[in-house]
């Protein structure tokens, strides 16, 4: 079933009265300021872009380096914890109602994968919100009871390419421009 969030907009709170399968496009951790989030994906793109703050900033080593491996991605141990972050969702259903999110508890699916990124997660999987779940003001708030990360699905890698190519560059102009 379809989730328009307008229609919920001006009410305090309400239930969502049936299960609703959502796509998660963009993941922002709003425990963390935008300016480190800038620095961080600033490191991701360009691993010689380091800030000159050495006061506040970690140094980060590198204990590995798989050869093997694809990917663009970095591999380096980040001393922040997933754990003590709080994660805001921008989902999607099948009709492109879009739709934000906000974690009551640390959700477990946002800490378990390891991307060698800020981001906690690839983007474009599926998310199955439950009946029950509270929304407030057109945002959903979720806890590990009343959602289910079902993961990516082979019939979105189309969508999970585009969400993810060129995830640092996007990120960084997003960032820099709200």
């Amino acid at each position: 079933m379809s989730l328009v969030p307008s229609e919920f907009v001006n009410q305090e709170s309400a239930i969502i009265n049936h299960a609703v399968l959502l796509h998660i496009i963009r993941v922002e951790d709003i425990s963390t300021s935008k300016f480190n989030q800038i620095e961080e994906w600033k490191e991701v793109s360009d691993p010689n872009n380091r800030s000159v703050d050495r006061l506040n900033k970690s140094t980060r080593l590198v204990r590995e380096i798989n050869f093997q491996d694809d990917d663009d991605q970095q591999t380096s141990s980040t001393n922040k914890s997933k754990g003590s972050s709080t994660y805001k969702l921008l989902l999607r259903d099948k009709d492109n109602h879009f739709i934000y999110a906000y974690e009551l508890e640390p959700l477990n699916f946002l800490r378990k994968e390891q991307t060698n990124t800020p981001m906690p997660i690839k983007l474009g999987g599926r998310l199955l919100v439950k009946p029950g779940t509270m929304i407030s003001r057109g945002v959903l708030l979720l806890n590990h009871k009343n959602c289910e990360y079902k993961g990516i699905h082979t019939s979105d890698a189309s969508l999970v390419s585009l969400l993810n190519d060129g995830l640092s560059t996007r990120e960084i102009d997003i960032l820099s421009n709200s």
